[in-house]
């Protein structure tokens, strides 16, 4: 087994234990949807031959798809040479998979193709039906099979809502994430690194309002 380090803010260290649902809720911004990536391609690299396939409710082109954003995770952690990246889908390290796939047109009979798959991570996961997740929980049912969900909460009757966190099933790791937690470093697994985090945005901040009001002195003294 291949060992990747990748820092994770503190609020996601939950999520990296094995379970079989895991999910991350909260608004734009909060870094969950880069923390699945990450986790997903991290997997891949550890685990040889994991067949996955990232979902969507409804996705016409796969530039609805989680696709870019793997592909960049890939590439920034430094993993291109393992992985092999093609139009509709990406070869992982000891023939694995990663697939794309909107959920909205499949059938009980169709959605059998993904049987075998031991992730599946549902991006977006507000827009899921109730259909779909009737479909995919029973499907995705390999051993130590895992399903993700990252979503941004609109009613608590949304499909993905009222399973993870009103019934809140057995086997379930379910947090929320804000933009705190990722932005601004708070959270991290260092504190130092936190701290060193925020410092540096506080002064990014101060420089560049400080140059703003010089541009806007010069604009008003012309």
């Amino acid at each position: 087994m291949s060992i990747l380090k990748i820092p994770t803010a503190k609020i996601f260290e939950p999520l990296l234990q094995p379970a079989r649902y895991k999910g991350v809720y909260g608004g734009r911004g909060s870094g969950k949807s880069h923390f699945f990536g990450e986790l997903l391609v991290e997997t891949c690299q550890a685990e040889r031959g994991t067949l996955a396939v990232c979902i969507r409710e409804a996705q016409r082109t796969l530039a609805q798809s989680s696709k870019r954003l793997i592909e960049g995770k890939i590439a920034g952690l430094g993993l291109g040479h393992g992985f092999k990246l093609f139009s509709d889908k990406i070869e992982t390290p000891g023939d694995g998979l990663i697939i794309f796939r909107g959920l909205q047109d499949h059938t009980a009979d169709s959605i059998k193709s993904l049987e075998g798959f031991r992730i599946a991570w549902i991006d977006e996961a507000q827009s899921l039906s109730a259909r779909s997740l009737a479909l995919l929980r029973p499907t995705i049912r390999a051993k130590d099979s895992e399903l993700w969900a990252s979503w941004n909460p609109r009613r608590k009757s949304d499909a993905i809502d009222d399973f993870l966190r009103g019934r809140q099933p057995d086997g379930a790791v379910v947090v929320k994430a804000n933009w705190r937690d990722k932005i601004l470093g708070f959270g991290t697994t260092d504190a130092l690194a936190g701290f060193a985090a925020i410092t540096a945005n506080l002064v990014v901040s101060f420089y560049f309002a400080k140059r703003g009001f010089e541009n806007v002195a010069r604009i008003i003294r012309r």
